[in-house]
């Protein structure tokens, strides 16, 4: 274990807690930054809002960063979909669902919110894109 893991008082599960923590894929792309696509979603019950940016080139994308302002669950969703969206294509994308998210993160019954808002966040974004043509 390392301190990232041992500083852990609320019981969170561990991939949620190390993604809270070190927040990798955090921030924003640079004004001007080609092929950047981003969209947010918001839960206005827990106030929590959650906006994914990714660069994408053709129809795979290359890189993703997110924003977020809720709990540290919602963080770390933010987290986990930014770095697991790099080197996919947008067909894979459509594929992932809140109950993806739950079980690589062990998102719990009483955080399933925050798994729903990463998937909505996802889809707004997903409905950005173009479809490729053939």
């Amino acid at each position: 274990m390392n301190e990232i893991d041992d500083d852990n008082p609320y019981g969170y599960a561990p991939a949620i807690w190390r993604l809270f923590r070190s927040a990798p894929n955090a921030g924003v792309f640079a004004d001007g930054t080609a092929g950047v696509i981003s969209a947010d979603a918001g839960t206005p019950a827990a106030r929590s809002v959650l906006r994914l940016a990714l660069r994408v080139d053709g129809d795979r994308v290359t890189e993703g960063r997110f924003q977020a302002y809720g709990c540290p669950t919602t963080i770390a969703v933010g987290a986990w979909i930014a770095g697991w969206c790099a080197g996919r294509t947008v067909d894979e994308l459509r594929r992932l669902k809140a109950a993806d998210l739950r079980e690589a993160l062990e998102i719990p019954e009483d955080r399933a919110h925050c798994a729903l808002l990463g998937e909505d966040a996802l889809k707004a974004l997903l409905t950005r894109f173009q479809e490729p043509r053939a």
